[in-house]
């Protein structure tokens, strides 16, 4: 294990995931002391890398535990400790506390200027794309109870989803949102959609395989520059179809990356930032899905294809002189989040008709060289923990789904 650099301040890692797991993992080799924040059976609780682990679920304990750890420092001090977080829910505790967290840390100006809280909140963010003339998938908005009333002008198949799907994530059991195939299913798809769920983005499903989606993470630097553009393909994703990815190879996508470069400079976006598209096969059309406004799930392959979008963020972060040297992008590079993975490819195996085609698994070419979203012989830790995770979260929703039926028929 790489010594902690005493000249390297520290990073804050909000949220223990394999998203959080990465940038631990990445930082702690470069020599950096990492403190994670998370709760409950989080995966990175349980890496060497960590050098202190905090547990605390409640927002308002967590910004109490945070302001503890380091004294208030002026912000144009360097060497000031330096705050990564790795879900939507962090991201929004600091958008909401910026003026108190920024006493204390360094963190990427996206949340300081409240840019990142526009891309975050579905509406907005399409509204900056439709300023900027890059395309989306067509949509409208409405309410819970408006759906029965939608017009006939977007074309089925649909998605619908929160416009601000990060206040109720925790609601959805993973999901990204509710398939309409036919109009037969919105009573019953209404029913599921929370109450509290607020402005509904209903949005045409671009057709082809899911093996169509590229992806590109930037770190797009103070003077608005892009540092370590990475590109990527979306294999397969879990849950199927519309879920986080679960097999990522890297493959230039020079398209993808020019439209979303252009974009965050043109929108003066300072940080780390992953975008998603598709290509619609009916135009030809890049589509952009959805920009996360931090490190997505699937970063770790960007560091091993020699693009350290992590590493180079934090160093500006940090006030360090050096940063990641550019080099070329290794393209081949298979990602695998195993378990996850293994579900989703069986159920394209067994099931037919779902809205979108199997994914095409060689649309990116061969794998040259492989690695696990968790698993690491340096680091086993985290794999454990994540079985563990991931058995208690299956039983847990199978359990709140056999509560739900019997309440509803009670027979």
């Amino acid at each position: 294990m790489t010594p902690i650099k005493p000249d390297l301040p520290p990073a804050i890692v909000l949220g223990l995931s394999p998203t959080g797991l990465h940038v631990a993992r990445t930082l702690g080799r470069a020599g950096v002391r990492v403190i994670g924040v998370g709760d409950g059976m989080q995966s990175a609780r349980w890496s060497r890398y960590l050098d202190r682990c905090l547990s605390i679920a409640d927002s308002a304990q967590k910004l109490e535990a945070l302001c503890g750890l380091f004294p208030e420092t002026p912000q144009d001090q360097p060497g000031r400790p330096v705050l990564i977080p790795t879900s939507d829910q962090d991201v929004e505790l600091i958008l909401q506390n910026g003026e108190r967290l920024g006493r204390h840390f360094a963190f990427q100006d996206s949340y300081r200027d409240g840019l990142a809280g526009r891309i975050m909140a579905k509406d907005s963010f399409y509204q900056l794309c439709a300023a900027n003339a890059v395309s989306f998938p067509a949509l409208l908005e409405t309410g819970r109870d408006g759906l029965a009333a939608l017009p006939d002008r977007l074309a089925l198949p649909w998605m619908i989803k929160p416009a601000r799907i990060h206040a109720i994530k925790t609601q959805m059991a993973g999901s990204k949102g509710w398939i309409v195939q036919d109009r037969d299913q919105l009573k019953d798809i209404q029913s599921d959609i929370p109450e509290g769920a607020g402005t509904l983005l209903v949005q045409e499903i671009v057709p082809g395989p899911e093996s169509e989606i590229t992806l590109v993470c930037v770190h797009m630097d103070r003077a608005g520059e892009a540092r370590q553009v990475f590109t990527a393909r979306k294999l397969r994703q879990f849950p199927p179809g519309f879920g986080s990815a679960s097999l990522v190879q890297s493959h230039a996508e020079p398209d993808s990356a020019a439209i979303v470069t252009a974009l965050l400079k043109a929108l003066g976006y300072r940080g780390i930032a992953a975008a998603e598209f598709k290509r619609d096969p009916r135009s030809g059309e890049l589509k952009i899905i959805e920009i996360n406004v931090r490190p997505s799930l699937w970063f770790s392959v960007s560091d091993a294809a020699r693009k350290p979008v992590v590493l180079s963020a934090y160093r500006e972060l940090a006030g360090v002189e050096e940063i990641p040297a550019e080099q070329p992008q290794i393209d081949g590079v298979r990602w695998r989040y195993g378990l996850k993975d293994s579900w989703s490819a069986l159920f394209y195996a067994r099931r037919r008709g779902f809205v979108l085609p199997p994914p095409d698994i060689s649309s990116a070419g061969p794998a040259r060289h492989r690695l696990s979203a968790v698993w690491d012989p340096r680091d086993p830790g985290p794999a454990l923990a994540d079985l563990a995770n991931l058995a208690y979260k299956a039983v847990t929703r199978v359990a709140a789904r056999v509560f739900r039926s019997r309440k509803e028929d009670p027979s």
